[in-house]
């Protein structure tokens, strides 16, 4: 499973950086971590990844200048929790890193309410980025402002980068995010309004987009990472645990 789980941290570590690139934001690489600063005030699209061990944790807190930003644990040998927590950071989410074999799903929808469609222009893009606004409201601006002006190498079509919204009655319900990289399909932003939840969107949402990359574009293999509540639902798709991740929070 070594190299799948190697698989899963490239696939994730591109999927961060690839926009912020694109947009030649501020990403930093080497061999002990990844940082992506973006100057927008919002702990969704700051990221800061250990790779390794060894890593100067004042040196990144520092590099975000007092912007909010995730930090990532988990990749590769490293596991760094402890020393993390005795810098001052506690309680991380934990995040189960997963992989399936797609073509062992069944491609059957069992959500007969949920339309999904790819966004391919600006009026699909803002409806994903209206799901989002209204599940973090308090990030609003900072949702609209990065992904609007993402928008020309997200609606690229050779973009590895491919965004879904599913509709209920013709009204944006769900998100969710394709990364084809390394040799694995990646799913990430998987989201449901509270309105829609238990009703097998999520699960649907994951599935289409798995079918897609296999389909579209060949990939056998998926992966996610998923919380704890998230992992039991993927298993029944077939997902396997490979890791755990620990994400941390951090707002100065």
């Amino acid at each position: 499973m070594k190299n799948i789980s190697d698989q899963l941290d490239t696939n994730i570590l591109e999927k961060l950086t690839y926009l912020p690139r694109c947009m030649r934001m501020n990403v930093l690489q080497n061999k002990n971590s990844v940082l992506v600063n973006t100057g927008i005030p919002c702990d969704m699209f700051n990221v800061a990844c250990l790779t390794d061990s060894g890593t100067d944790l004042e040196y990144i807190a520092n590099s975000f200048h007092g912007l909010p930003f995730a930090l990532w644990v988990g990749f590769g040998n490293n596991h760094e929790k402890q020393k993390i927590e005795k810098f001052g950071l506690q309680n991380p989410e934990i995040e189960s890193g997963m992989y399936a074999d797609i073509t062992k799903m069944s491609k059957i929808s069992d959500c007969k309410i949920l339309h999904i469609s790819q966004v391919t222009d600006l009026i699909s893009l803002r409806d994903f980025v209206e799901v989002y606004k209204k599940l973090l409201p308090t990030d609003a601006k900072a949702i609209e402002q990065f992904y609007l002006s993402a928008s020309p190498f997200i609606l690229k079509k050779t973009s590895p980068l491919k965004l879904f919204v599913g509709y209920v009655n013709q009204q944006p319900a769900a998100t969710g995010a394709l990364f084809l990289h390394a040799d694995v399909a990646g799913v990430w932003d998987v989201t449901t309004l509270p309105d829609f939840r238990n009703m097998g969107i999520a699960t649907n949402m994951v599935r289409y987009s798995l079918f897609y990359a296999h389909d579209m574009h060949g990939y056998r293999t998926g992966v996610l990472t998923a919380t704890k509540s998230g992992e039991k639902v993927y298993r029944k798709l077939g997902f396997q645990k490979l890791k755990e991740f620990f994400v941390f929070n951090v707002s100065e």
